[in-house]
């Protein structure tokens, strides 16, 4: 399927990504039982592909709202980024069933890398390209940031375990901040693109 078929979809995916956020957030914080730990890891996993790839194409939307303003090369990297934190369940699912050899923190730290850089690039060239105003991008921004310092942190826990409060502090107030987000984009893709397809509308005749 061509990239160009995802146009549209963004509102429903902003909204897909932000539930499969909570899914994520209700997981990690509820206490989990030996009997369950398979199943709800599974679902926990699950949820982190439905979250970034609804996430993918949500940004894809944003972008093809003004197609040439925001063809950049940075976008592009933004791109390749959540898409290799799309694959990264699949490697945890290896290294957690299969008892792969992979650090697991390397895949986690790719996770919230690919989210944060993506989310740092689009929304500064949706500012930069006037299609997202007011506090909208700079929450964006802000919660890109945060994934970013998360991912970050992932990394340093190989070598320094002592930094894993500053991870735990900061992933609630990351989770909330994206929800915010999300769910305002959605309610922005909505409007931009009723706005776009007010004038193609023929008006009725008497």
């Amino acid at each position: 399927m061509k990239l160009q078929r995802l146009a549209g979809f963004g509102p429903a995916a902003a909204f897909v990504s932000a539930f499969a956020l909570l899914v994520i957030a209700v997981i990690n914080y509820a206490p989990i039982t030996p009997s369950v730990f398979v199943a709800a890891f599974i679902t926990f996993l699950a949820a982190f592909v439905v979250w970034t790839g609804s996430l993918t194409v949500t940004l894809f939307d944003l972008e093809w709202l003004e197609h040439p303003a925001t063809s950049t090369p940075l976008i592009r990297v933004a791109l390749a980024a959540i898409l290799v934190a799309m694959v990264m369940p699949a490697v945890l699912a290896l290294g957690v069933f299969a008892g792969a050899p992979i650090p697991l923190a390397i895949p986690w730290t790719l996770i919230f890398l690919g989210v944060g850089v993506s989310l740092l690039v689009h929304n500064l060239e949706a500012r930069r390209a006037k299609l997202l105003h007011g506090a909208l991008p700079w929450i964006g921004i802000v919660t890109g940031g945060f994934f970013v310092y998360l991912g970050l942190l992932q990394f340093i826990f190989m070598f320094t375990p002592k930094l894993v409060m500053g991870f735990f502090y900061g992933l609630p107030v990351t989770q909330l901040t994206y929800l915010v987000w999300a769910i305002w984009m959605g309610v922005h893709l909505i409007r931009a693109r009723s706005k776009a397809e007010a004038p193609a509308r023929v008006p009725a005749t008497a």
